[in-house]
């Protein structure tokens, strides 16, 4: 039989995009500039996006919001190379599978599902996300990748065995690990399970990008490639190529400037993004996101993110 590659994320470097609002009282959706970052990444060589994700602030916008930025993106890039990973906040699995018809309409190429944890890990066992990632999968428009965050979930994590008994199903492609279990990474990236089901693991990290890639994991899905595509890009190359200790140089210099991320989170990226390109009126997020960022900590980092702006037009 042959394999379905469209099910398939591909290898690469993918950006987590904000939700841009228009400073208006009101924060509507600012679509304009979400297609104006969007055609910047895609011209960079970006492999593609995750829309609505947790940086674009998918529990404070609505399902018709999330699927109205898909729609406005994939219309200004329709080019299907460049894949869109729709981002569906954590629900009752009867809606994720609405929501990945309505995202599939409008030219996604792949959801991201959270780990459910809201009841936390003393209720949520392994079988149990093994049963709720199949329901997904068995009703799902599109394939699924899993967004392993035990930051946001209470601390529900998913074990290597729960990983290769859902890479059986066709509709489950991969994971997103955003932590620093690196012991995970090794177990997932080098697993002959994963590999025969074409399971494909990203960190969620840029600041580990070069150790994940030494133990087999594709690439990253992280929110410095919104800021500073090409580095990214050129970092992931630089690793392929054999060129290790450029690599490990680079390494440092992306580390050092995505402590401002660890710290601010989308505020660092948002006040980033207008900060170098003019991006966007509003740089809060839609409450409670509503805070201004701390210019007098985020200064801390303004050196580390200097060297990446010279980095970057030197591409």
């Amino acid at each position: 039989m042959t394999f379905n590659n469209s099910l398939v994320i591909p290898n690469g470097i993918f950006t987590p995009i904000p939700t841009y609002f228009k400073d208006d009282g009101d924060y509507t959706l600012d679509l304009e500039t979400q297609v104006k970052h969007a055609k910047m990444l895609y011209k960079a060589g970006i492999n593609g996006l995750v829309v609505s994700g947790s940086m674009g602030e998918a529990a404070n916008i609505t399902m018709q919001e999330r699927c109205s930025a898909l729609k406005a993106i994939r219309e200004a890039v329709p080019d299907t190379n460049f894949k869109l990973i729709a981002g569906i906040p954590p629900s009752s699995y009867r809606d994720i599978i609405e929501e990945s018809k309505l995202a599939s309409d409008v030219g996604a190429n792949f959801i991201i599902v959270l780990v459910p944890g809201y009841f936390g890990s003393k209720l949520v066992s392994q079988q149990g996300i093994i049963d709720y990632f199949k329901l997904v999968a068995d009703g799902s428009s599109l394939p699924i990748m899993i967004y392993n965050y035990p930051g946001v979930v209470n601390g529900v994590d998913i074990e290597v065995s729960t990983f290769e008994e859902l890479s059986k199903h066709p509709f489950i492609s991969g994971v997103k690990l955003t932590h620093f279990n690196l012991d995970t990474y090794i177990l997932l990236g080098k697993n002959p399970v994963l590999k025969a089901n074409h399971f494909t693991s990203f960190t969620g990290l840029g600041q580990v990008l070069v150790p994940a890639l030494s133990v087999n994991i594709k690439g990253a899905i992280d929110g410095l490639s919104g800021i500073f595509p090409k580095t990214m890009l050129k970092l992931l190359k630089l690793y392929e190529d054999g060129k290790y200790d450029q690599a490990a140089d680079l390494q440092y210099l992306v580390t050092r400037a995505n402590m401002m991320i660890g710290e601010f989170n989308v505020y660092g990226v948002k006040y980033a993004l207008k900060q170098i390109y003019d991006f966007g009126d509003c740089i809060t997020g839609r409450p409670p996101l509503s805070t201004h960022i701390d210019v007098g900590k985020y200064k801390k980092y303004q050196n580390d993110i200097d060297a990446l702006i010279r980095y970057e037009s030197s591409l």
